[in-house]
This record gives C-alpha cells, structure tokens and sequence, in this order.
C-alpha cells in the first residue's frame, strides 16, 4: 500500500523532489538538478552542461593566456638550448668527403687552407698549442652574432697560445676580406673556397666547433653558435699543457 506522502519508486528509492530532476555524472552517480524555469522540460535539463559555459570574453583570455605561455616556454628553450641564442644555418658543400671524420678523443684530420694574406698553412702548423677551429660564412647570421665574443675570448687566451682559425666555406677572399676588416676579427682566417676541408670535416651546418688540444686530439664537436660563458668553458678545457710537456 502506498504511504499517505506520495507512491515509492519501483526500485525503492525515494522519489525526488519535484521540483528537481535526477541526471547522471560522469562516475554514474545520480545528480539533482533545479529546473532554471518552471516550463523547462526533462530533456533539456538533462543536456545541459554540468558546469556553466565560459563567456566568450573569458574563453579569449584563457586561449591568450596559454598562447602566451607557449611563445615564452619556446623562447626560453630556443635560448637556452646548446649552441647557443642563434642556432645554426645548414650548407651545401660541393665536395665529396674524403679521409676519416673527425672523432673526439682522436686526431684531427689534417688540412691545408690558404689566408687572407696570400700564405697557406696547414694544422701541423700549430701543434703544441690548442687549437680552436670554426667553420663559418659571412652571410650566416648565427655566424656573424658570435663573432664579437670569439673576438674577446681569442684576445683573452693568445698569449697563452690558443690558435682561433676561422674556416670560410665557399667564399671569396674580397667578400671575406672585407668582412674581416669591417667587423675587426683579429683571428686566423682560412679560405676553404671548394668545400673540401669542410666535406673532410663532415660539416652540414654552421657554424660548427672543434676545439681541440695541445697534442692535436679532438676534445669538442659542437654545431652551432654558443655565448661567451660556453666558449670560454670550451677554451679552458684545452689550456692545459701537453701530455708530451707534462712527461718530459
């Protein structure tokens, strides 16, 4: 017999109120829901959204938000990355590579390249000192950015020894010429106009590093541009005296 305040629902729950109307959540659990108007139906209840809907002002300003937080995570990123702020540019040499590639903890590959003023040399040239090398191009933007701080980090270390040689691939000696003297590089330049040391280095982008050490052994590869601190860390690391002068 039904009780005297309203008929029981065939499953024995209680029935709800009636001015409120059961729904489902997302972990199938019942859900009361008021009606926003008196008229309004069962269906529509049921398809209304469980939270309210954003305003499109605020919908903007969340999408602003992340998009704003995404250009900040990809510049702290771009940098802070290895290499340094400007990254590096890819080349196309016209030479075939010949000989081993350079290998850290091994010797480099030897070369031959001819200075700006006329005079070839090769890298036997500078055994016993350290010896920083950089392939690079004056239209290279990451290139030309460097620049002034190898300038300051070479000053800093040639009385100590360190040989900078500046490897320009693919350039004349007037375009390089006048870029030396424009900005003030105070360094070695080789002109590697047909690209065959570069191939012999495997280089696929500039600039690229190899510092290598008194005893001529490749000690860092690295592509790409880097700051001031990174070069004088590179620097440091192949200071130190030979193997040959710390036996003898």
């Amino acid at each position: 017999m039904p009780d005297s305040e309203g008929d029981s629902q065939p499953n024995g729950e209680a029935a709800l109120p009636a001015e409120e109307s059961a729904a489902i959540d997302g972990e199938g659990q019942a859900v009361s829901r008021t009606p926003e108007r008196e008229d309004e139906s069962a269906a529509e209840i049921l398809a209304r959204p469980p939270f309210p809907r954003p305003r499109p002002g605020a919908l903007r300003n969340i999408l602003s938000t992340i998009a704003v937080g995404l250009i900040i995570v990809g510049l702290v990123l771009f940098f802070d990355r290895p290499g340094g702020a400007g990254g590096s540019e890819a080349i196309t040499l016209t030479a075939g590579a010949t000989g081993p590639a350079p290998r850290i903890g091994q010797e480099a590959p030897q070369f031959e390249l001819l200075g700006l003023d006329g005079e070839s040399f090769q890298l036997s040239d500078f055994r016993g000192q350290p010896v920083w090398i950089s392939f690079w191009a004056t239209w290279c933007p990451p290139c030309r950015a460097e620049s002034p701080d190898m300038v300051t980090v070479y000053e800093a270390n040639r009385d100590e020894g360190l040989v900078l040689i500046a490897i320009s691939i693919a350039e004349g000696a007037d375009t390089v010429r006048d870029y030396v003297e424009r900005v003030g590089i105070s360094y070695t330049v080789g002109l590697d106009q047909s690209t065959a040391v570069a191939a012999t280095y495997r280089i696929v982008g500039i600039p690229t590093h190899l510092f290598i050490d008194r005893d001529g052994i490749v000690r860092e590869f690295r592509i790409g541009s880097m700051s001031k601190g990174t070069m004088e860390k590179k620097v440091g690391a192949i200071m130190a005296p030979s193997a040959a002068a710390e036996n003898g």
